[in-house]
């Protein structure tokens, strides 16, 4: 009986983390919480990826705001 025991609690402990994991991950952050970070991300993108990010701002905010 002795030897089973830290088997079940290490057992326990793995599925607690994996659950915990999953949680963490899960969780959906609503895009129109802080506009200004997009905008801060295209200015501060490389070249290359300046104008996507730029786009990609400028489609949120006209999403939020006709959301409101």
């Amino acid at each position: 009986m002795p030897k089973t025991l830290p088997k079940i609690l290490g057992f326990a402990l793995v599925l607690i983390v994996i659950a915990v994991l999953a949680m963490l991950t899960l969780y959906e952050e609503d895009p129109c919480a802080n506009l200004q970070n997009n905008v801060s991300g295209a200015v501060l993108a490389d070249d290359e990826d300046q104008s996507a990010m730029v786009n990609r701002a400028i489609v949120e905010r006209s999403a939020c705001k006709e959301r409101e």
